[in-house]
């Protein structure tokens, strides 16, 4: 993510409070501090945006986890939810519906062609945001999730129990509309391995 360097005066008392809050882990040095207490105060640390991968043949068989998924991220405080559909998207709407059985509103981003062509519709839409794109029971903190994706301040970061799919849940900024392009692409296997060897994709540690 690209930044500018700037100089700021700050009064000797305010730089002394912020410099106690260098852990050396959560916060790694005076200039991180100082962005992720200016980020707090914007209020830009609040992700409630997600998007749901229910595309695919096997879609229909992952409906009972997608109900799941959407009172998770009900839970977690997810006001903005979309699914992302494809082959027998039209059943999907029919059984998941418009959200008003969850209390809120679900959106269906239609048209898209992988798991990262399926975002495309929202370029310039959303802010930061968390794709889920599993297809087994998998219930992380989302909060936390969340918070470490913030203090580390990468494009991407990524949960996920196997490693080899990268199937999980990934907190993504609005910078990944930069990598993804037209047609056909995947998160997993066309874009993350870019932002790996750019460095600015982290992984979630799993407890």
């Amino acid at each position: 993510m690209k930044r500018d360097r700037i100089t700021i005066s700050i009064k000797e008392e305010i730089l002394r409070k912020i410099d106690q809050k260098i852990d050396g882990v959560r916060t790694r040095n005076r200039s991180h501090a100082i962005e992720l207490l200016v980020t707090e105060s914007l209020g830009l640390s609040q992700i409630n945006s997600a998007v749901i991968m229910a595309g695919g043949k096997g879609a229909l068989r992952l409906i009972p986890l997608v109900e799941n998924t959407i009172n998770n991220l009900k839970r977690y405080g997810f006001a903005e939810i979309y699914l992302a559909v494809g082959y027998l998207g039209e059943k999907i709407k029919q059984s998941i519906g418009d959200g008003e059985e969850f209390g809120l509103k679900i959106n269906y981003i239609e048209g898209g062609e992988g798991t990262a062509g399926a975002l495309l519709p929202l370029k310039n839409k959303i802010k930061s945001f968390i794709v889920v794109n599993i297809e087994k029971n998998f219930n992380t903190n989302l909060k936390n999730l969340s918070d470490f994706h913030r203090d580390h301040l990468a494009i991407a970061t990524v949960a996920t129990q196997e490693m080899k799919s990268m199937k999980g849940y990934y907190v993504l900024e609005p910078d990944i509309f930069n990598y993804i392009p037209k047609g056909f692409s995947m998160l997993e296997e066309d874009i993350f391995p870019k932002l790996v060897g750019e460095n600015k994709l982290i992984f979630y540690p799993l407890i």
